[in-house]
């Protein structure tokens, strides 16, 4: 049998793809760390085969609501994420090594559909270059370890702008598109938004692309160009009757002033880990993003309508997730890929050469991370040979913790603890997350301390003779964890 040319020409990216999903796998380790925003995805995801949405979000608020810093969570978070997770977890429980191959998965889903963007952009072995470039680097491959929707969130957004280009096809506009095809990106959108909130710029992607070309072909064609926008509202609303979530979180502190803030700080840090070269020295920073400004004015200047999208897609999802008060740089992985994108454009605008060059600089970005990849693969390997589990919720001390907590509390009780989201998943005890001893006797009937120092962020530190002091009982406790009882002064 023959394989046709299209076959045979996506045999490249297929091959890059395997290699990629190989290598994110062989960088997990055993067990997942404390950061807890996992347990909340889970929980949710549980949630919707096991019909009780409403308790999951009346805990979270419970939980978020008695902290000491309320707001350091949503209520609840997007659904996209926990329904595409969903069936695993009811397949395979809280298996975390088995849920994070989703996650791979979704990451190579990614890099297959931003391909097949790219590649109506640029010479395919160029596209081929960058798609390596990104899905080698560190940051995102040991990131597929993590049960979270970043990931999901750029296969989303990447399927989106791939079926702007399919409405577009053989050379059309975007305004000239069927109007089922219209619904279908209006409903694209919509998900885009409902796996993280930053996606709302999906929709002004969307009309900068119509824009341009009612500019260009002088001519508004109000049905066609409402028609997405109306599928895009009328979804999100029947997908918030049917999984509420705020639709624009509050977060103390938030506002455009972050993104700045960010912009001069965190975001510098994020970005030269995601690009893989966590130690980048402010001058080559400097060439990088004059790069990316150069691409994206050549391809505004000469493409406007092809690319109007895929430069107001991630600048205004930059300055929405950077709105947001906490620091973490996984909030920009989905920005990162098109700035490689951009700089690579930038390579090709080169004259003669161009695009030959672009391909060879993405090459050897792509050979120099994994000088990177290699060596951590090894320690992973290592590591897990050894029988280590990463330090969290899944270790034999806290499995033994979790145990004596659902042996020795009532289920209406509230356990004062540093991540309260993992406790509730592990629990199901509700809790107070503070380093505020006032709160924690106040608000909650037991406290989980751990015992060294350094084990638990940001919690407090109580001495036995404190806590005998305040009328405190030692329930439970190893030379890990210990777990008391609030006297009568506590909350009844």
């Amino acid at each position: 049998m023959k394989i046709g040319t299209g076959t045979r020409r996506q045999v490249p990216v297929a091959v890059v793809l395997v290699a990629v999903s190989l290598l994110a796998v062989l960088t997990h380790r055993h067990g997942i760390g404390w950061g807890d925003d996992f347990a909340l995805y889970a929980r949710q995801a549980r949630a919707i085969f096991d019909g009780d949405v409403a308790r999951v979000i009346t805990d979270n608020r419970f939980d978020v609501d008695n902290a000491a810093r309320p707001a350091f969570s949503p209520y609840v978070y997007p659904w996209g994420w926990p329904l595409l997770l969903s069936p695993f977890v009811r397949l395979w429980g809280l298996d975390w090594g088995r849920l994070s191959l989703v996650s791979v998965a979704c990451f190579a889903a990614f890099l297959g559909f931003f391909h097949a963007v790219l590649c109506r952009r640029m010479n395919r072995w160029a596209a081929l270059a960058v798609v390596a470039a990104v899905g080698t680097t560190l940051a995102y491959l040991q990131h597929t370890a993590d049960v979270l929707s970043e990931l999901p969130f750029m296969f989303a957004a990447a399927v989106t702008l791939w079926w702007i280009d399919r409405c577009r096809r053989g050379g059309g506009a975007l305004i000239d598109a069927s109007r089922n095809e219209l619904i279908v990106l209006g409903l694209l959108a919509m998900f885009v938004f409902n796996v993280r909130r930053e996606g709302l710029a999906m929709l002004p992607a969307l009309a900068s692309t119509q824009l341009v070309e009612c500019l260009r072909e002088h001519r508004w064609p109000w049905r066609r160009l409402l028609t997405p926008h109306a599928a895009f509202a009328a979804g999100a609303m029947v997908f918030q009757l049917v999984l509420p979530s705020a639709l624009a979180p509050r977060y103390d502190g938030a506002g455009l002033g972050q993104t700045w803030r960010k912009l001069r700080d965190s975001y510098r840090t994020s970005f030269v880990d995601q690009l893989g070269f966590p130690r980048l020295a402010t001058a080559w920073l400097v060439v990088v993003l004059l790069l990316v400004a150069a691409g994206v004015v050549v391809r505004l200047w000469r493409h406007a309508a092809d690319d109007a999208a895929v430069v107001v897609f991630p600048a205004l999802a930059l300055v929405i997730v950077g709105m947001i008060p906490a620091n973490s740089t996984r909030y920009t992985m989905a920005i990162t890929p098109f700035a490689v994108y951009f700089a690579a454009q930038a390579l090709a605008a080169v004259p003669r050469a161009g695009w030959w060059i672009a391909a060879v600089a993405m090459a050897a970005l792509a050979v120099v991370h994994l000088t990177d990849v290699v060596p951590e693969i090894r320690a992973t390997h290592r590591f897990n040979a050894a029988g280590f589990v990463l330090d969290g919720p899944e270790t034999a001390e806290s499995r033994r913790l979790w145990s004596a907590i659902r042996t020795h509390t009532h289920q209406d009780d509230v356990v004062a603890f540093f991540k309260v989201r993992a406790l509730t998943l592990y629990t199901d005890r509700r809790g107070v997350q503070s380093s505020e001893l006032p709160v924690i006797v106040e608000r909650a009937n037991y406290f989980v301390m751990a015992r060294h120092p350094n084990a638990a962020a940001g919690q407090i530190a109580v001495t036995d003779d404190e806590a005998a002091s305040m009328g405190w009982t030692t329930v439970w406790s190893d030379d890990t964890w210990v777990l008391w009882k609030i006297g009568e002064n506590g909350r009844s």
